[in-house]
């Protein structure tokens, strides 16, 4: 949307509809906006398995001593598997430049030696090892949802306005964090030092966009324990695909010191896109 021609249709689209958005916000208490936004998540993590996309991003590294880097761009065609552990990120590209087909050869077979590897073992293991397996990928399930219900915990959500968002009525949220939330994870706990905006699909209530930045400093992990400043910024967009609303960027910007004081500044942005349905009839 950076091109001229571009910004004018979406101007030209705003305009037209800029009637139907004067329409009242919606009178949803937070409680009712909340129950509303959860069933569409959970919804939608069950379907986001479902495609193969492409994934463009840097990784942010520390060093031993401290020293943030930023890592090359790297391109992968992600391959989700339904078995845990076996989605394949297969890189295809770093700073632009595509590797060869005999490292994406050599890379394609040390991926199907892995999976082979993974599979033998699965096949001859006890009930009891199978009880241990299910109960390690229960025992994750049940951190996933504990970090999705500190962040019902933490926030407060207040509509205060429509917008348009790719032509799509939106309903914007602003989060604000309630005092003392009974939180139960580190990613709670890291939750209370933010405030910002939510944007919510006003046909199902998906989650469009996060926007949110941090209030005070934030001490947080990365391998070396560190500190991120006030100011910090979190970015998550999603757009509809489909019937599915999929992760299209997250991006973010920090500025903070790590353990042994280092400073450092980045902003890194990861990118999802060219989705396509995954073919099931292809045996994973």
């Amino acid at each position: 949307m950076k091109q001229a021609a571009a910004f004018a249709i979406l101007t030209m689209v705003w305009c037209a509809a800029a009637g139907a958005l004067q329409a009242p916000v919606p009178a949803i208490g937070g409680a009712e906006l909340s129950r509303r936004v959860r069933a569409a998540v959970r919804l939608d993590y069950q379907v986001q398995s479902g495609f193969t996309y492409v994934e463009r991003r840097r990784d942010v590294r520390i060093s031993k001593l401290g020293k943030v880097t930023i890592g090359p761009l790297r391109t992968f065609q992600v391959i989700p598997s339904p078995i845990s552990g076996q989605t394949y990120k297969r890189l295809i590209a770093v700073d632009g430049k595509p590797l060869s087909p005999e490292e994406l050869a050599r890379r394609d077979a040390e991926h199907a030696r892995d999976v082979a590897a993974a599979k033998a073992p699965r096949e001859r293991e006890t009930p009891a090892e199978r009880g241990e397996r299910q109960a390690r990928a229960a025992s994750e399930q049940r951190q996933r949802d504990a970090i999705m219900d500190d962040a019902f915990k933490t926030f407060d959500a207040t509509i205060e306005r429509r917008e348009l968002v790719d032509g799509l009525p939106v309903l914007v949220a602003r989060m604000t964090p309630r005092k003392d939330p009974p939180v139960t994870t580190r990613e709670g706990r890291w939750m209370t030092h933010f405030e910002g905006y939510l944007w919510i699909a006003e046909s199902d209530y998906q989650v469009v966009r996060i926007d949110m930045q941090a209030t005070s400093d934030v001490t947080i992990g990365w391998g070396v324990v560190g500190r991120i400043h006030k100011g910090s910024r979190v970015l998550f967009v999603r757009r509809r695909f489909e019937n599915a609303w999929l992760p299209a960027e997250t991006t973010y910007e920090a500025t903070g010191r790590t353990l042994i004081f280092r400073p450092f500044q980045f902003k890194v942005t990861t990118t999802y896109s060219d989705y396509k349905r995954r073919d099931k009839s292809v045996a994973d």
